[in-house]
């Protein structure tokens, strides 16, 4: 059965309409500040994946960072097929974003140091947990540190006659540039810029496209959005040159700016301090060499595209929310507000692995299970868009259940694995989200007498690897038509 025949029997609303976020940046050619989440429990974990490993030390709310399971293939998938700027670290991208500077060649001081993110910031989800979010950075660990700012800095100082200079060899096209500083009264001035044609090393295609008309663009990101940079903060010089004044006489901010360069560019970006604010102080550390004004950078960040599982073992919906309801692995919480603040932008799609084992487990009244779906949606959808004029696009898909009860005749509780798939799928019709049922394909597999449902199950309530890796080529297919 090949994917249209698949979709047009086992789902629903894998229409254009439905799937107005991705619609619209598709015929508008949006390719940057992607945010894709993944949302499930121990299947979406990928617990009985191939090359599962049951002894590791992965957290509940934190897969194994080697997971084959269908959401780890489906984040690859994605990654791949748009070729996405991510650090180049395997499956799990947690490089610092500072690590991919080379110093320069003028012989000035850089120093690496750590400085705490303040909370005089603007660009909420861009940062990796601070010290007092420290129990955010137990619970999940890589996933909110990934391709985030941290407490790490590179400082430029800023000295007559004595220029510092650091290089970074883009290793894929990116559009737009994210940096973040650290603001402060001892801020100096930061150039951005690219080699000249031809110079850059190291790169087997070290160019940069002619710069499109109006462009570069310059803004700071601020809760989600970009927005104009102060005047006299910014300018734009000839050969795409710009220069980011640091200074703040209030004290010290965490900024973060965007350059948009308005097409896919790839080459050696070249940053240097520009020289001091004229009412810029020194700043005096322990580093008796950087006693003067100074860039401090957090490092860059390409694109702002991302696609993360943030699956949670054991839960419910509710307990994803925090409805009080305790968990299998740990008391109730408010995981989707926790998850949320490391998320920069409203998130463009998110696709759900319904938690009915848990569902079933708790025997969540069917009408309580449906309003946290609509909880659910209504929060992530509203995550830095209060006015709601951007939109969320949702996908949700089922998995099988307990096999003793859909296949070996146990008697099932009050509330059944089929009248949560029926919710599931009312919710999705009745919203409009994207719904694939793969539970009822393969319980129709095995009732036609085509599949054995042994091969359905790692053990009596995790999916197999055949399983993990049908759902992950479907769940592909499906990206592959809407996306």
């Amino acid at each position: 059965m090949d994917e249209l025949h698949f979709f047009a029997k086992y789902a629903c609303n894998l229409t254009a309409g439905n799937f107005p976020s991705l619609t619209g940046r598709r015929r508008t050619h949006v390719t940057t500040d992607t945010e894709v989440l993944l949302l499930g429990d121990s299947h979406g974990w990928g617990q009985g994946s191939p090359e599962y490993d049951d002894h590791s030390a992965s957290r509940p709310h934190m897969a194994a960072p080697y997971s084959n399971g269908f959401f780890s293939k489906l984040r690859q998938h994605i990654i791949g097929k748009y070729g996405w700027y991510l650090a180049d670290s395997g499956q799990v991208e947690s490089s610092h974003p500072t690590a991919g500077f080379a110093p320069g060649s003028g012989g000035g001081t850089l120093v690496r140091m750590t400085r705490p993110i303040g909370d005089n910031y603007d660009a909420a989800g861009i940062y990796a947990p601070r010290t007092s979010e420290q129990d955010d950075r137990e619970t999940w660990g890589y996933l909110a540190a990934d391709h985030k700012f941290s407490e790490e800095l590179i400082a430029l100082p800023s000295r007559p006659a004595e220029e510092s200079a650091l290089y970074w060899d883009m290793t894929s096209y990116a559009t737009k540039l994210y940096i973040g500083v650290v603001a402060s009264s001892w801020g100096a001035r930061l150039q951005v810029s690219f080699e000249p044609y031809g110079v850059s090393k190291g790169l087997a295609a070290g160019y940069v496209y002619p710069p499109r008309e109006g462009y570069p663009q310059v803004t700071r990101l601020v809760s989600g959005r970009h927005t104009p940079a102060a005047g006299g903060e910014v300018e734009v010089l000839q050969g795409q040159r710009i220069v980011i004044d640091t200074y703040f006489a209030g004290g010290e901010a965490e900024v973060v700016y965007c350059i948009d360069f308005g097409q896919k560019q790839k080459g050696r970006l070249r940053f240097t301090q520009a020289g001091a604010n004229t009412k810029a102080k020194s700043f005096e550390p322990e580093h008796d060499q950087l006693s003067c004004p100074i860039v401090a950078l957090r490092g860059v960040v390409f694109d702002g595209n991302n696609v993360r599982n943030f699956s949670m073992g054991g839960h419910t919906v509710g307990q994803w929310l925090g409805d009080g309801t305790p968990s299998y692995n740990d008391e109730s919480q408010a995981h989707m507000d926790q998850l949320l603040r490391y998320v920069p932008f409203t998130p463009t799609l998110v696709v759900i692995q319904a938690p009915i084992v848990n569902e079933y487990l708790r025997q969540t009244p069917l009408a309580v299970f449906t309003s946290h779906l609509h909880e659910l949606t209504d929060k992530v959808s509203r995550h830095l868009n209060e006015d709601g004029k951007k939109r969320t696009d949702f996908l949700f898909l089922t998995t099988p259940g307990d096999k003793r009860i859909m296949f070996e005749g146990e008697p099932s509780a009050t509330i059944g694995y089929g009248d949560y798939y029926e919710a599931a799928r009312e919710f999705a019709r009745a919203s409009g989200a994207g719904f694939i049922d793969f539970a009822q394909y393969f319980e129709s597999c095995v009732h036609d007498g085509i599949l054995d449902y042994e091969l359905l199950f790692d053990d009596p309530i995790h999916p197999s690897p055949f399983v993990n890796e049908f759902i992950a080529r479907r769940l592909s297919q499906a990206i592959d038509l809407l996306m």
